[in-house]
Protein backbone atom coordinates (compact mmCIF):
# COMPACT_ATOMS: atom_id res chain seq x y z
CA UNK A 1 0.00 0.00 0.00
CA UNK A 2 2.59 2.72 0.98
CA UNK A 3 4.50 1.78 -2.45
CA UNK A 4 0.85 2.94 -4.20
CA UNK A 5 0.86 5.90 -1.62
CA UNK A 6 4.76 6.93 -3.10
CA UNK A 7 3.81 6.39 -6.56
CA UNK A 8 0.73 8.50 -6.37
CA UNK A 9 2.65 11.36 -4.68
CA UNK A 10 5.14 11.69 -7.43
CA UNK A 11 2.54 11.63 -10.30
CA UNK A 12 0.46 14.00 -8.66
CA UNK A 13 3.69 15.96 -8.49
CA UNK A 14 4.62 15.38 -11.86
CA UNK A 15 1.06 15.54 -13.69
CA UNK A 16 0.13 19.40 -12.76
CA UNK A 17 3.59 20.90 -13.51
CA UNK A 18 3.91 19.09 -16.94
CA UNK A 19 0.02 21.03 -17.72
CA UNK A 20 1.57 24.22 -17.10
CA UNK A 21 4.57 23.83 -19.64
CA UNK A 22 7.68 22.16 -18.67
CA UNK A 23 10.92 22.37 -21.57
CA UNK A 24 10.70 19.08 -23.93
CA UNK A 25 14.23 17.17 -22.96
CA UNK A 26 15.75 14.82 -20.92
CA UNK A 27 14.96 15.80 -17.21
CA UNK A 28 15.77 14.49 -14.01
CA UNK A 29 13.41 14.91 -10.71
CA UNK A 30 13.61 14.15 -7.22
CA UNK A 31 11.67 13.66 -4.69
CA UNK A 32 11.70 13.50 -0.89
CA UNK A 33 8.61 12.18 0.95
CA UNK A 34 8.21 12.54 4.90
CA UNK A 35 5.38 11.13 7.24
CA UNK A 36 5.35 9.77 10.44
CA UNK A 37 4.29 6.30 8.77
CA UNK A 38 7.40 5.54 7.14
CA UNK A 39 10.79 4.52 8.83
CA UNK A 40 12.88 7.48 7.28
CA UNK A 41 12.16 9.75 4.41
CA UNK A 42 11.63 8.22 1.13
CA UNK A 43 13.64 9.74 -1.81
CA UNK A 44 13.07 8.79 -5.44
CA UNK A 45 15.36 10.59 -8.44
CA UNK A 46 14.50 9.87 -11.79
CA UNK A 47 14.89 10.89 -15.44
CA UNK A 48 12.71 11.03 -18.54
CA UNK A 49 12.88 12.30 -21.77
CA UNK A 50 9.67 14.42 -22.04
CA UNK A 51 8.79 14.78 -26.07
CA UNK A 52 7.09 17.59 -27.09
CA UNK A 53 4.06 15.72 -28.11
CA UNK A 54 3.83 14.36 -24.92
CA UNK A 55 4.88 17.38 -22.58
CA UNK A 56 1.45 18.67 -21.98
CA UNK A 57 0.15 14.92 -21.35
CA UNK A 58 1.73 13.30 -18.35
CA UNK A 59 -0.30 9.97 -18.85
CA UNK A 60 1.56 9.92 -22.19
CA UNK A 61 4.94 9.84 -20.92
CA UNK A 62 4.59 7.98 -17.35
CA UNK A 63 2.50 5.49 -19.47
CA UNK A 64 0.81 2.65 -17.40
CA UNK A 65 1.69 4.19 -14.14
CA UNK A 66 -0.49 7.02 -14.49
CA UNK A 67 -3.57 5.05 -15.42
CA UNK A 68 -2.44 2.66 -12.15
CA UNK A 69 -4.06 5.35 -9.67
CA UNK A 70 -7.52 6.86 -9.19
CA UNK A 71 -6.72 10.45 -8.42
CA UNK A 72 -8.22 13.08 -9.72
CA UNK A 73 -6.75 16.60 -9.71
CA UNK A 74 -8.60 19.75 -9.56
CA UNK A 75 -7.06 22.61 -10.35
CA UNK A 76 -7.12 26.03 -8.02
CA UNK A 77 -5.27 28.85 -8.94
CA UNK A 78 -2.84 29.31 -12.10
CA UNK A 79 -0.02 32.37 -11.96
CA UNK A 80 2.58 33.18 -14.51
CA UNK A 81 5.00 30.82 -13.24
CA UNK A 82 2.85 29.10 -10.41
CA UNK A 83 -0.10 26.26 -10.41
CA UNK A 84 -2.01 24.71 -7.43
CA UNK A 85 -4.66 22.00 -6.98
CA UNK A 86 -6.40 19.35 -4.87
CA UNK A 87 -6.57 15.72 -5.25
CA UNK A 88 -8.96 13.29 -4.39
CA UNK A 89 -8.12 9.23 -4.54
CA UNK A 90 -11.06 7.56 -3.41
CA UNK A 91 -10.35 4.12 -4.30
CA UNK A 92 -6.86 4.83 -2.25
CA UNK A 93 -8.53 6.67 0.49
CA UNK A 94 -5.87 9.49 0.21
CA UNK A 95 -6.78 13.18 -0.58
CA UNK A 96 -4.38 16.04 -0.62
CA UNK A 97 -3.17 19.37 -2.26
CA UNK A 98 -0.04 21.03 -3.84
CA UNK A 99 2.06 23.64 -5.78
CA UNK A 100 4.36 23.70 -8.34
CA UNK A 101 6.54 26.52 -9.72
CA UNK A 102 8.10 26.56 -13.10
CA UNK A 103 11.44 28.35 -14.24
CA UNK A 104 13.43 28.51 -17.23
CA UNK A 105 14.93 24.70 -16.99
CA UNK A 106 13.39 24.13 -13.72
CA UNK A 107 10.52 23.16 -11.28
CA UNK A 108 9.94 22.93 -7.82
CA UNK A 109 6.84 21.58 -6.00
CA UNK A 110 5.71 20.48 -3.01
CA UNK A 111 2.76 18.43 -1.90
CA UNK A 112 0.87 17.35 1.30
CA UNK A 113 -1.79 14.33 1.60
CA UNK A 114 -3.73 12.42 4.34
CA UNK A 115 -5.46 9.40 3.78
CA UNK A 116 -5.86 6.04 5.31
CA UNK A 117 -2.87 3.25 4.42
CA UNK A 118 -4.02 -0.36 6.00
CA UNK A 119 -5.97 0.93 8.41
CA UNK A 120 -3.63 3.84 9.75
CA UNK A 121 -4.03 6.68 9.20
CA UNK A 122 -1.62 8.87 7.61
CA UNK A 123 -0.31 12.79 6.52
CA UNK A 124 2.36 13.08 4.19
CA UNK A 125 4.28 15.68 2.77
CA UNK A 126 6.69 15.59 -0.69
CA UNK A 127 8.93 18.25 -1.80
CA UNK A 128 10.09 17.33 -5.35
CA UNK A 129 12.55 19.46 -8.01
CA UNK A 130 13.75 19.19 -11.42
CA UNK A 131 15.88 20.63 -13.61
CA UNK A 132 16.28 20.06 -17.52
CA UNK A 133 19.26 18.37 -18.55
CA UNK A 134 19.29 18.87 -22.00
CA UNK A 135 18.12 17.51 -25.15
CA UNK A 136 16.93 13.70 -24.74
CA UNK A 137 19.29 11.01 -25.76
CA UNK A 138 18.44 9.33 -28.76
Amino acid sequence: MMRGVVLAGALALCGPALGQGLEPGEWEFSSTMTSAVLPKPQQMTFRHCIRKEDADNPERWMGQKQRETDCKFTPLKKSGDGYSWTMDCPKSKMKGSGTVRIGQGTMQSEMRMNGDAGGKPFDMHTQMSGKRLGACKA
